[in-house]
């Protein structure tokens, strides 16, 4: 229930939680947060609720074993939290709140092939960098990645997504002309523009604002004993 009477979100603001008993406890987002803060468990609030501030810009999402119960916009929520009466929110719920306007970075790391060898021992390129995010579709991130993750939101993200990169830039290489060795990768990472990553990270509600490759590219042979990395 949001209350029409609140204030704007003032970004200043950090955590806050109430001392007195049978109270909600007041809480708003912390101005140097994440992207993404959370999931947190809201039994801490049951019985005394919680009243959520939601800033310009910012989305919470109330996930239960997987279930999206309810989605918070801008404004001021009371979150009822097994407080004994109808409607009233499950204290086992997680509550996730996502920024449109803060950077999620992806740091990757992984294994390219260098296509055309026909040896049986083929020759991969390990190469690493960065990509920042944006969050523009906190709901699909919740449904394909966090889903009812305990870890830190952000900390799913990078795993789950740290592969894009170096899928990108396999398919690439593949259509390189010339050579497919150390050389042929480096031009395609620096090659990569962030509309190159927006197709498959559309599918996860992100869109790619900047990339970093890393400083170089190394090559092996992925037959010898060493392992190889896989993508994170």
């Amino acid at each position: 229930m949001a209350h029409r009477d609140g204030h704007p979100l003032d970004h200043r603001a950090g955590w806050e939680t109430g001392d007195r008993r049978g109270l909600p406890c007041a809480w708003s987002s912390r101005p140097a947060g994440g992207a993404i803060e959370g999931p947190f468990d809201l039994g801490f609030a049951a019985g005394s609720g919680l009243e959520l501030t939601v800033g310009r810009g910012e989305t919470a999402l109330l996930v239960r074993r997987g279930e999206m119960l309810v989605v918070y916009f801008e404004g001021r929520h009371l979150l009822r939290i097994e407080d004994g009466r109808p409607g009233a929110l499950p204290g086992n719920g997680l509550l996730t709140l996502f920024h449109d306007d803060r950077i999620l970075p992806i740091d990757w790391r992984g294994a390219v092939p260098l296509p055309g060898r026909r040896d049986p021992a083929p020759m991969v390129a390990l190469a690493a960098g960065r990509i920042d995010t944006v969050i523009i579709d906190p709901l699909r991130l919740q449904r394909t990645v966090l889903r009812d993750g305990c870890t830190p939101g952000a900390d799913l993200c990078r795993t789950a997504l740290g592969h894009l990169v170096p899928t990108v830039a396999a398919l690439r290489l593949a259509r390189h002309d010339g050579a497919p060795d150390q050389l042929a990768l480096q031009e395609v990472l620096a090659g990569l523009q962030p509309g190159d990553l927006d197709p498959e990270l559309v599918r996860y509600g992100l869109a790619c604002v900047a990339l970093h490759p890393g400083p170089g590219v190394a090559a092996m042979d992925a037959g010898r004993d060493d392992p190889v990395p896989q993508p994170a």
